[in-house]
């Protein structure tokens, strides 16, 4: 086969490879769950509360 015909089919799978998993990755990103960020007290803040 031609060296530019390679390339050419090189090139076109590689940019079917980045469209294919910009599409993946977009439908994976609105399947996760949201995250909620959780307050963490630290034991020494909650003893000084309690001696108020």
């Amino acid at each position: 086969m031609d060296t530019h015909l390679m390339i050419g089919v090189a090139v076109m799978f590689g940019l079917i490879g980045i469209a294919a998993s910009r599409d993946l990755l977009r439908r994976l990103r609105e399947q996760q769950p949201q995250l909620v960020p959780v307050k963490v007290e630290h034991p020494d803040s909650r003893a000084a509360r309690q001696d108020r």
